[in-house]
């Protein structure tokens, strides 16, 4: 055997259970980013999650890196999925993997009062608000408005990007809430109504459909856990996709996914859309054209977002 072979260590595959110490150290327990100011000045979250974490979930970041500067597939191409995960690295089992997702979408009770009441408090209102759950648009701006109405300062963020790195260019929107701190900066929580569907893949392998299982239908919680859920979910698509030796579309990844949370956005409190005819209805909770922009900076090797005039999402 050639010694660049004898050295060449593959990755571990973890497949016995994980113990409460290893769980807390693969979610980023000990990691906690700074408040997000969204009061449409441009920021960026602080503090970074564990080179463990990088290196297990998003060690493709590289390669997509590698390809846009020219070496593999051109902008906008299909993606052919990786073989192993970072040399050192163990490999998450799909069980493992369900576990996390489970316990990051389920923190303690005591852990966070406000995003408990906050989740209570949507599901209440998408339960009354479903008869308008066939258009998302008004559906969202209803749950939107409806929050406010409740004493929470919530808009409706949209996000669009251009195609850059392997990523197609698109737009989503979803809502946040901020909440207040006595610091300068507000805790920023996310809310997404169609949250699981938008992980559902082609032909996914039985281990992912474990993962996937594990995803709430709206998702309310702050942009440091997404951003460690996005790391579990895109390693579990990159490895199911593998299993079925397809390839990855631009839509399903990373850098996909990061652009549609954790990326540019403009922030608005309308209750109808810009340039809607439609007279926008009373609401002492609303200003008329309060719409600003943010940048939110969350995951490493970001690209870098434009908000542009319009864009139509590819799926």
């Amino acid at each position: 055997m050639a010694p660049a072979a004898e050295g060449r260590r593959r990755a571990k595959r973890v497949t016995d259970p994980l113990d409460d110490r290893v769980k807390a150290q693969l979610r980023g327990d000990e990691y906690r980013l700074g408040g997000y100011v969204s009061s449409g000045s441009e920021h960026e979250g602080a503090g970074e999650l564990s080179g463990f974490i990088d290196g297990i979930f998003f060690s493709d970041e590289e390669e997509e890196d590698a390809a846009a500067g020219g070496v593999g597939s051109g902008e906008g191409g299909d993606e052919k999925v990786g073989s192993d995960a970072e040399e050192g690295w163990p490999q998450l089992s799909a069980g493992s993997t369900a576990a996390i997702v489970r316990d990051l979408l389920k923190p303690a009770v005591a852990g966070d009062p406000f995003r408990r009441e906050l989740a209570a408090q949507v599901a209440e209102l998408v339960e009354r608000l479903a008869p308008l759950r066939p258009n998302r648009a008004a559906f969202r701006r209803a749950l939107m408005g409806s929050l406010r109405e409740s004493g929470y300062d919530a808009g409706i963020c949209k996000a669009r990007w251009e195609s850059r790195g392997g990523a197609s260019a698109g737009n989503y929107e979803y809502i946040d809430v901020l909440r207040p701190s006595s610091s300068t900066t507000p805790q920023r929580y996310l809310v997404d109504v169609e949250f699981a569907g938008e992980f559902e893949i082609a032909r996914p392998s039985p281990e992912y459909e474990r993962v996937a299982a594990q995803l709430p239908r709206v998702y309310v919680g702050r942009p440091e856990e997404m951003k460690r859920l996005l790391r579990l979910l895109a390693d579990a698509a990159k490895r199911s996709l593998q299993s079925r030796e397809m390839h990855i579309p631009p839509w399903r990844k990373g850098r996909y996914m990061q652009a549609k949370w954790l990326g540019a956005y403009r922030r608005t409190t309308n209750l109808t859309p810009a340039g809607s005819t439609a007279a926008p209805a009373s609401h002492p909770s609303f200003t008329a054209g309060r719409d600003v922009k943010c940048r939110l900076v969350g995951f490493d090797a970001a690209p870098r977002l434009a908000v542009l005039p319009a864009a139509t999402r590819a799926r």
